[in-house]
């Protein structure tokens, strides 16, 4: 399908409103500043998990990096705590087969095969305002189109978030997006015998290094 199509049945859809997503939803609880992912050493690292409202970039560099077996278990955590959660898929890599049905239930899965539909589809969802939590994972977008997302796509996009209070999460291979509030790179060395080792073991070996975070700054200033 091209990508004019696309993006239309995905206006299509969210024109709906969502309303199995919407009236589903639990009271809300008490604002908090943090979304916890799931990951405890990544939590540890951003200083709690995904700063809400704002924009925080998982690099993973390389094959084997961990950024899918993050992206599950926030998945996970989305699901149990009774959330919703929208995967912009740049290109198409989402393993389903290895989501619970339960997690399924609480997942839009946007797929996508090139980086300018992701961005378009991301584009969307922001303005729908539906999402709370809203994943672009461009991990294995081609480098050649990656390059081509100007720098003021990531500002307009910042824009919308003050607007409608979403947090977003963008998977990339290299340091990309500009304006990010915290960014954190995994690092580890996954090959085929993590098919058989526990999802939870998996991301307990991973590594994490905060490359950049406002939040943190702004709060030990505040401490301080």
């Amino acid at each position: 399908m091209q990508t004019s199509g696309k993006i239309i049945e995905l206006r299509q859809f969210l024109a709906e409103r969502l309303p199995h997503v919407r009236f589903g939803l639990a009271p809300a609880a008490p604002a908090a500043d943090m979304l916890p992912t799931g990951v405890a050493s990544l939590d540890r690292t951003l200083g709690g998990g995904l700063t809400k409202g704002a924009f925080t970039e998982l690099v993973g560099t390389g094959d084997g990096s961990g950024s899918a077996q993050v992206l599950h278990a926030l998945l996970r955590r989305v699901a149990l705590d009774g959330g919703f959660v929208a995967v912009v898929d740049g290109a198409d890599s989402l393993d389903v087969d290895a989501v619970e049905p339960e997690v399924l239930a609480h997942l839009l899965w946007v797929r996508c095969t090139k980086s300018d539909e992701a961005m378009k589809a991301a584009d969307l969802l922001l303005r729908d305002r539906n999402f709370p939590l809203i994943v672009i994972d461009l991990k294995l977008n081609a480098v050649a189109e990656l390059r081509r997302i100007q720098g003021t796509m990531w500002y307009r996009f910042a824009r919308l978030l003050e607007q409608n209070g979403s947090t977003v999460l963008v998977v990339t291979p290299y340091p990309l997006v500009s304006g990010v509030t915290a960014r954190v790179q995994v690092e580890a060395r996954l090959g085929l015998d993590v098919l058989a080792r526990r999802p939870a073991e998996v991301v307990d070996g991973l590594n994490f290094t905060l490359l950049r975070s406002t939040a943190v700054t702004d709060r030990e200033e505040a401490a301080g």
